[in-house]
Parts: structure tokens; sequence; C-alpha cells
């Protein structure tokens, strides 16, 4: 099913409001406690007309993180890696500061955390871009010998866990000393 909904379409509003609907209520109680009735009330609409957009509460459910994954915005890194090693990190440290703050991260987080289900690959499928970066920036270093590991470290560092199911808060000061921790060793 295509999330893609047209602002225009009031099949397209219906739609997204009930995936805000549904994302407030699996926020609240996770996928296993939610119910369908719940979530039509919160909605203004009947059981009926959400099974009939989307079918069943598990397809409700992968319909409400795939809109919540297309939300978020991609990672604004520069496209060519030139510069220091210190502006190079200070750029995707930017970019995942904002990438956290973002309305769609935060939901996701929310909804996630509550859940047994977490797409796992469609999750960790954002840091790739930052992961790319990352190592042709390390890969211009003398002192880094594997750019993909030191890349993959440096996203743990800066954000903590990939994985959706445990969420530590991303900040300045953590991504700061992930930042300054790098330099040290590679600069």
């Amino acid at each position: 099913m295509s999330l893609r909904l047209r602002e225009d379409s009031r099949r397209g509003r219906r739609q997204r409001e009930m995936l805000w609907a549904a994302s407030d209520i699996f926020a609240a109680f996770g996928h296993d406690l939610a119910n369908m009735q719940m979530i039509a009330e919160s909605a203004g609409v009947t059981k009926a007309t959400l099974y009939a957009h989307f079918g069943d509460k598990a397809q409700l459910f992968r319909a409400v993180i795939e809109y919540w994954m297309e939300e978020l915005p991609e990672p604004s890194l520069p496209s060519a890696v030139n510069g220091e090693l210190c502006t190079c990190l200070d750029a995707v440290a930017q970019a995942l500061l904002q990438q956290s703050m973002h309305p769609a991260f935060l939901a996701l987080t929310n909804i996630l955390l509550r859940s047994n289900w977490v797409p796992q690959k469609r999750w960790r499928k954002r840091y790739h871009p930052y992961q790319a970066y990352l190592e042709k920036v390390l890969g211009q270093s003398a002192r880094c010998r594997d750019p993909g590991r030191g890349a993959g470290q440096f996203l743990l560092l800066a954000v903590g866990n990939l994985d959706p199911g445990t969420s530590t808060p991303t900040d300045q000061s953590r991504i700061a000393a992930a930042v300054e921790l790098f330099i040290q060793a590679y600069a």
C-alpha cells in the first residue's frame, strides 16, 4: 500500500487523520494493547471505515510506521567530502541532531518503544546516508584503517543505539563528545 497521500484528496486527508489517530493510540498503548475500536473512536470514524482503509490492525500498524518513515527528512549532508575532519563530523552531528528532533522521528520513537514489532532493517536504513558519508570522510584519514567500522562506531557514540526498540536521547553534548573523540583519534 502506497502511503503517499495526495494533499488535495478528501480520501487522503481522511487516511492521514486515521494514521495520526492510530499513531497516538499506538504510542500510548503499544501494538498489543491498542485495538481498532480505540483507534476508530480517536479518529472519529467507525471500525468498518478503518478496516476498509487498512485491512486489519497489523496492516494499520505497518501503515503508521511507513507513513512516519516517509515523513522523515533526508539528511542534509554535503555532497562532496572536502574540508577538515572536524567540519565534516560537525555536519553529520548537526544532521543527526536535527533528525532526532523531527516530529516524525519522535512519533516513531514513541510508537516503537511501546511495541513488540519493530521494523529493524527499515529503521536502520535511515542511518545509511550518514554511514556512507562518514565512510568517505574517515577514508581520507591516514589514521583510520577501517572507515566502515569507524563510521558505525561514530553513529553508535552519537546516537547511542541504532535500533528503535531502545532509545537513548540524542542531544548536543552526546554528539559533541562523539565528534571530539573522533577528532582526537583520526585528525
